[in-house]
């Protein structure tokens, strides 16, 4: 089962400084139990004590409108956990800071186990939310590691198997409006003044104009360098394609990894600000846990489910942009007549339709797929939308989705066992699954992809690459390079 925890944080006093010199006017010291918020932080204390259980309080309230990355930085002196999901081009954003309640979790069930501690938590919920808000009430954010199988090695502690935060103070957006959630979770023994004070500070900072710097482009480019070096990784795409070629699979996804680093630490605000800039069609996302941030901007959609409807992308197949219209517009053409791009294209595809036929009473789709043009890159891309069915939760499905052909392989237990041994690299949570999930346990996923791992003046940059019959390891190290440059642009180093 998921492993629950609480926080507790006082910020220090010079942050409650900081706000003053902004004109925030909430007492760092003392709240006053009062209002709507007061009478159901109250309510809740009283049913926890009647129930001898934990009661989740949530209130939602219209703010002014707010800047997701803003929000995410003046977090930082506040929390050691903060959370970013961002749809530039749809301008709707969460942004969650400090912890309510944490599930972490691990092994194969990790999802559907996450799943029901939090239905569990919901069952007594005392909810006041916002009918027009984007997401209407508490939500828990976060992701899950690629491969639990894999030993975790010294690069990512703090990124355990699964771990979904309900936050203590969230900031959802969507284009013209910023609403504000607020959460507690009672229990018997800690009184309703206690969390109220540490809600009220925490609201203050996220509201604030902005009391940490927004980002900046730092002097000098980081110096990069490969992980495993370049000639080994090619051996194994070789390797991999004759695997395919005995019949032994039908497609392995392959990663490698770069190391940044700089002389000082990377600057997580500019680079969201970059991605965000230049990659405004995908989703950008943060979760933020001490000095360490796992950061990106992905263009794969896992799955989203909002009012019964599951809509998830079919992305695989990949080619670069051409230099003008003409070029690109041949290129985009030979892509969609690529046997092998085709060919890879059609086992991703397969396998979401088998997966979402178990949970869905029906599935559309178009018949061939289009091209995804990206900035840098342009992808196969399929569109792939139902109706679920009824009961059916978001964190159970991704767990029968994860991890598709696009960044594992076909058949998915021998892909696997091909990465475990070969691969020679600890994914951590790079392409596993990061979002969010309402009360309803409705919300949406995406594959963290075109992402990086950051801590202090280091950076771990990950990009792989789909092996079939007819990969040539030369182009298909061309094209991680491509999958790469993202990353490296918004960290300085393009």
């Amino acid at each position: 089962m998921p492993r629950l925890y609480f926080e507790w944080q006082r910020p220090p006093d010079s942050y409650c400084k900081d706000l003053d010199s902004n004109r925030i006017e909430t007492d760092c010291s003392q709240t006053a139990l009062t209002g709507r918020l007061g009478g159901l932080l109250r309510e809740a204390s009283e049913r926890s004590r009647r129930l001898g259980r934990p009661v989740l309080a949530s209130f939602t309230e219209p703010i002014p409108l707010a800047d997701p990355v803003t929000v995410f930085g003046n977090a930082a002196g506040l929390t050691r956990d903060r959370l970013l999901w961002s749809q530039p081009d749809s301008g709707f954003s969460l942004i969650g800071a400090g912890i309510a309640q944490v599930f972490e979790s691990g092994g194969p069930h990790r999802f559907s186990q996450t799943a029901a501690a939090w239905d569990a938590l919901c069952s007594n919920a005392l909810i006041e939310s916002a009918p027009q808000a984007p997401v209407a009430g508490p939500f828990i954010i976060g992701g899950f590691s690629f491969d639990e199988e894999n030993p975790a090695g010294t690069a990512w502690p703090g990124y355990p198997g699964g771990r979904m935060v309900l936050p203590r103070v969230c900031v959802s957006g969507m284009r013209g409006g910023s609403w504000l959630t607020l959460n507690a979770v009672l229990r018997p023994g800690v009184s309703a003044e206690q969390e109220a004070a540490e809600i009220v500070r925490l609201r203050g900072a996220l509201t604030a104009v902005a009391a940490y710097p927004n980002g900046h482009t730092a002097p000098g480019r980081p110096s990069i360098s490969e992980l495993r070096p370049a000639a080994q990784w090619r051996d194994e795409v070789a390797a991999a394609t004759q695997a395919v070629r005995r019949g032994e699979l039908r497609k392995v996804v392959l990663a490698r990894a770069v190391t940044l680093r700089a002389g000082h630490p990377f600057d997580s605000l500019a680079a969201l600000r970059r991605l965000a800039a230049g990659y405004p069609t995908c989703i950008t996302f943060a979760v933020a846990n001490g000095e360490r941030c796992f950061l990106g901007a992905t263009p794969e959609r896992l799955l989203r489910v909002v009012n019964g409807e599951v809509r998830t992308t079919c992305l695989a197949g990949s080619y670069p942009r051409g230099t003008g219209d003409d070029a690109d517009r041949r290129l985009a053409a030979e892509l969609l007549a690529d046997p092998k791009e085709r060919n890879e294209h059609a086992l991703v595809r397969s396998a979401l339709v088998d997966a979402l036929g178990a949970f869905c009473d029906r599935l559309e789709r178009p018949e061939a797929p289009s091209v995804l043009k990206l900035p840098n890159v342009q992808h196969l891309c399929t569109p792939i939308s139902g109706r679920v069915a009824a009961g059916q939760s978001v964190l159970r499905i991704v767990e029968r989705l994860h991890p598709t052909p696009s960044v594992g392989g076909e058949p998915r237990a021998v892909a696997l066992r091909f990465i475990r041994e070969r691969e020679q690299l600890d994914r951590g949570w790079y392409a596993g699954p990061v979002g969010w999930v309402d009360h309803k346990g409705e919300g949406e996923f995406a594959v963290a992809i075109r992402a990086a791992l950051l801590h202090g003046g280091e950076a771990i940059l990950y990009a792989g690459c789909g092996i079939v019959a007819d990969s040539d390891p030369d182009r298909e190290f061309a094209e991680s390079c491509i999958k790469l440059t993202p990353m490296l642009t918004a960290l300085g180093a393009g």
